[in-house]
């Protein structure tokens, strides 16, 4: 699912997708992390990239992006549990604090993964990216791949381990090249 919000033809908002794309990934870790339900955390995701796009101008450039949107996220996890009852998340404010900063603080070497894996996930195969989109996209178990790929279980464990060996591999080659 692509989280980032649409592109416009205004170079702010071009400056808010180069920002978005670099962040998103340090956002979604730390909602998740906040979140025991999965579409909670996406709910809250897309209404982070709300709320960041209609405040932009409000960004202060000399702060890290990541650290502006995880700040807006954390405010807005707090506004969820609220409307709904419950106590405001899973961690102390303490823990939550630490978890935003690691979050801010981490996106750069992020950054050079996530590229590295949007890279490498090109590399694959076509049967190779429809079973890695099968299990983390769709979430679907090796038994429910292996039926819709057409071979057995077994056959599909031993797929996802070599392809994840690969990716791992050409990750890291990706990253030191960058360093």
């Amino acid at each position: 699912m692509d989280h980032s919000p649409a592109k416009h033809d205004d170079p702010r908002q071009l400056t808010f997708a180069e920002q978005w794309s670099k962040a998103h990934h340090t956002l979604g870790g730390f909602v998740r992390a906040q979140s025991p339900e999965p579409g909670l955390a996406e709910d809250i995701i897309q209404e982070v990239a709300r709320q960041a796009t209609e405040n932009f101008d409000q960004y202060d450039p000399a702060k890290p992006f990541a650290a502006w949107l995880v700040g807006i996220a954390r405010q807005r996890i707090v506004d969820v549990y609220r409307e709904r009852g419950r106590r405001p998340m899973l961690f102390s404010s303490e823990v939550v604090d630490s978890l935003a900063s690691t979050f801010a603080q981490m996106q750069p070497e992020h950054d050079d993964r996530i590229d590295g894996l949007r890279i490498c996930l090109d590399k694959l195969s076509d049967r190779h990216r429809r079973v890695i989109d099968l299990r983390y996209a769709r979430q679907m178990s090796a038994d429910e791949i292996a039926e819709n790929v057409g071979c057995s279980t077994r056959a599909v464990t031993s797929m996802q381990q070599r392809i994840r060996e690969a990716l791992r591999h050409c990750v890291s080659q990706y990253v030191e090249a960058q360093q």
